[in-house]
């Protein structure tokens, strides 16, 4: 009966969690149609595609849950969290499984495109080019359609503990010699492949951070030379990268945190202790749906920061719902004062291009 409640928790706060970014995802996904499509830059092009595989993936696979597998693997194995079947159970996990390459390959792009529009300068013609598009929006897409279409050949996709991922059924088949897998054998090397291909775009992200926070410390720094005599160093461009990037790559690393624990026993062939998986769980349900709500924290605060600090007569509370483009019932959107994305385009850097890496921090 305890696990039954500690199972039944866990599922509770991965679909609020998963909910949350799913709304999330959502706000920000409006916020760029605010534009024409034709109006909208290359780096909101890829933050949208992230936002709406993140609003796909965040109901289908953390809303959803268990609702659509067959059946449960540990102490709950029926009841009202278990309503589907073995073609749903699949439906869930392949859409999971692409939701989830899509989102790592096209976060890890967009950090390395938010690099190079700072080092080499790249302007609003240049980032509307077709190669340079097809070089950053293909690549998720190709990634996503090959980690998750060959599983289903494979019947690789099978009830887990949250949901239908990739696993082998019966659960555990492949450790128990007297129990033959009868869908999905070999699914936990494929699931341990993709932890791992999410640990090296989470590398990426930061090694791509780091670049872009040294960059523009390097422009600063040549700067240095026109001070006048007393002049003190401005290093505000770089202070504020910095945050951002910390912003952005933590916007990964913290919800995957739990996953790279696993992850690293899964390699080591170790068992966790009962109390320390009981944490690591609780953790996984309530911090990796939230990939969505990290990443609009990431894409609004630079908004919201501008906004209220030209807004100062107005609530926090008020100038969050602006930031948002939430209307509420005292005001219609953005009626009055400024405009929020009147000097911001994206959340680290503005694609106003500018030769010689001059792109501008915010």
């Amino acid at each position: 009966h305890h696990y039954i409640q500690i199972e039944t928790s866990l599922h509770i706060l991965l679909k609020i969690s998963g909910a949350i970014s799913c709304i999330s995802s959502f706000l920000l996904a409006r916020h760029i149609l605010k534009k024409k499509w034709a109006d909208i830059s290359l780096p909101s092009m890829m933050l949208f595609g992230i936002s709406v595989m993140d609003v796909i993936g965040s109901f289908f696979g953390y809303v959803m849950g268990l609702w659509m597998s067959g059946e449960g693997i540990y102490y709950i194995r029926s009841g009202p969290l278990i309503a589907g079947d073995t073609q749903t159970c699949t439906a869930q996990g392949f859409i999971l499984t692409f939701a989830f390459t899509y989102f790592l390959t096209a976060y890890a792009g967009l950090g390395a495109l938010y690099y190079l529009m700072v080092r080499r300068g790249w302007s609003k013609n240049q980032l509307k080019s077709n190669k340079v598009r097809a070089a950053f929006l293909l690549p998720p897409v190709i990634a996503a359609l090959l980690m998750s279409v060959p599983p289903l050949f494979y019947e690789m996709y099978n009830p887990s503990l949250f949901q239908c991922t990739l696993n082998q059924y019966p659960n555990n088949c492949e450790n128990i010699p007297d129990v033959p897998c009868t869908r999905g054998e070999n699914a936990l090397i494929v699931q341990r492949a993709t932890l791992m291909y999410a640990l090296v775009c989470n590398l990426v992200v930061i090694v791509f951070m780091v670049l872009l926070i040294f960059s523009v410390y390097s422009q600063e720094k040549k700067s240095d030379k026109y001070l006048f005599k007393g002049q003190e160093k401005n290093r505000d461009n770089t202070t504020s990268t910095a945050w951002q990037g910390v912003r952005y790559a933590g916007a990964l690393t913290i919800p995957y945190l739990p996953l790279y624990v696993f992850l690293g026993y899964m390699l080591h062939h170790r068992a966790m202790g009962n109390e320390s998986l009981v944490f690591w769980l609780y953790l996984n349900a309530i911090l990796t749906p939230l990939l969505g709500f990290n990443n609009a924290c990431v894409y609004f605060y630079p908004r919201y920061k501008a906004y209220r600090k030209s807004n100062e007569d107005k609530s926090k509370f008020r100038c969050v719902s602006d930031t948002l483009g939430i209307s509420l019932p005292w005001k219609s959107s953005w009626t009055s004062g400024a405009n929020p994305d009147s000097n911001l385009t994206e959340p680290l850097v503005d694609d106003s291009g500018g030769g010689g890496g001059s792109g501008h921090v915010v």
